[in-house]
């Protein structure tokens, strides 16, 4: 092996477990999540800058992403803090395109795909050991020393949410929906023994647990919101036993403490100012965004309480706040991104034959469009290690895709 074969096979291992240890990572370590990320890019450029290959493709779904950057980059022409605004540009809105681009690029073999399906499954198993100590035991997490999330201090431990190694319940149940469907479709279809699918199914029913503990009623709705597009998707028969499954065991989950959680209206009442607030700021500049990341800054300015110009806040709507930042613009544009590689994944479910990568195309799809719904009513897309996992799950999706039709 040469010289130049011997770097482009070093830099190679280099990009794959940058993002091996991202997946694993990713719910305990931003500072690991933001180094990974950067050393995943910087050695694959430098793959392709000795390969002589373009950087950039140009399919459908590329192009939906670079007109959601150019989105990103018109919204500077509006902002009042230009120096925050530009800075976001380059380390929130071209990083994470750029995560999802590396993705679909690196994991180019099968043996990287079951690699980074193994680092995913050992941090899955990890965090949600987590959680369970944490809500059942020590009431801290042991990877940060979490406390248990409380509403009102005098809460008793039973009372409690689950958060794991995230800092709210809301942002663990975010996480749970990337993985529950893959994982439950996974045990499903894929022939892997008898013992790897009772460790799946036990993996499965672990996730739905918590995500039943953490209470997070707009991740509920995500879960459910996805289990009923199901039955329209012409899929195989076997998800309806799943379904059901899940229903039924959902029920008989829900005891007394949970039902005056569910009925709660403290939390939406807050969301519907914060809503309203955001609408505001929307409608100051409808069609291009009063600039990239100026939403908790314009939040202050717009508000009617005590803390007015004191305090600002996240909209608890995703695309609420990318439509005040970005404007009508950004928000289409990462729409019709979403679209695009969701629509790749379930166009491809019809010619794929692999139970690994059907399961993982499907079961992928699922969790961000329950992740997705979830995001209309918090902050998933706005924290460093949803946002992230996101857009790894979205790169990996479309690797899946291209390389179940390359074994087609």
């Amino acid at each position: 092996m040469d010289r130049l074969n011997k770097l482009t096979f070093a830099l190679d291992k280099i990009s794959s477990w940058s993002l091996y240890l991202l997946i694993f990572c990713l719910p305990f370590s931003k500072s690991i999540v933001e180094i990974t990320i950067v050393t995943a890019l910087l050695s694959f450029v430098a793959l392709k800058l000795i390969k002589r290959q373009p950087l950039l493709g140009r399919s459908y779904i590329e192009i939906a992403l670079y007109i959601f950057l150019a989105a990103n980059l018109i919204s500077l022409f509006n902002t009042q803090y230009f120096a925050l605004s530009l800075k976001a540009l380059f380390t929130k809105s071209i990083k994470f395109a750029l995560l999802f681009l590396i993705t679909k690029e690196i994991i180019n073999t099968r043996e990287k795909l079951n690699n980074f399906l193994a680092m995913a499954l050992l941090s899955c198993a990890i965090i949600l050991i987590d959680g369970f100590v944490q809500n059942f035991y020590l009431h801290r997490d042991f990877l940060h020393m979490y406390p248990a999330f409380k509403y009102y201090p005098e809460t008793p431990y039973d009372q409690t949410f689950p958060t794991a190694s995230f800092p709210f319940p809301n942002d663990y149940a975010a996480w749970i929906l990337i993985f529950i469907f893959p994982v439950g479709i996974y045990a499903l279809f894929v022939k892997c023994g008898w013992r790897n699918r009772l460790g799946m199914g036990a993996i499965f029913i672990a996730l739905l647990c918590s995500l039943i503990l953490t209470k997070a009623r707009g991740a509920w709705m995500g879960f459910f919101t996805t289990l009923a597009l199901i039955p329209f998707l012409r899929l195989k028969r076997s998800l309806v036993l799943l379904l059901i499954i899940i229903i039924l065991f959902s029920a008989v989950s829900v005891n007394k403490f949970l039902i005056s959680d569910i009925l709660s209206i403290v939390s939406i009442n807050d969301r519907v100012v914060m809503w309203k607030n955001g609408w505001e700021i929307f409608k100051k500049h409808p069609v291009i965004g009063n600039g990239l990341n100026t939403f908790f800054a314009e939040y202050k300015k717009v508000r009617n309480d005590s803390d007015k110009n004191k305090r600002g806040s996240y909209a608890h709507n995703c695309y609420l706040q990318m439509a005040a930042d970005t404007g009508l613009l950004g928000l289409i544009s990462f729409l019709l991104f979403v679209t695009a590689v969701l629509a790749a994944g379930f166009k491809a479910l019809k010619i794929i034959k692999d139970p690994l990568y059907y399961s993982l195309i499907l079961g992928i799809s699922l969790g961000l469009i329950a992740f997705l719904v979830h995001s209309a009513g918090d902050t998933n897309l706005y924290s460093l290690p949803l946002a992230a996992l996101f857009w790894l799950s979205a790169g990996i999706l479309s690797a899946t895709v291209k390389l179940a039709k390359a074994d087609t």
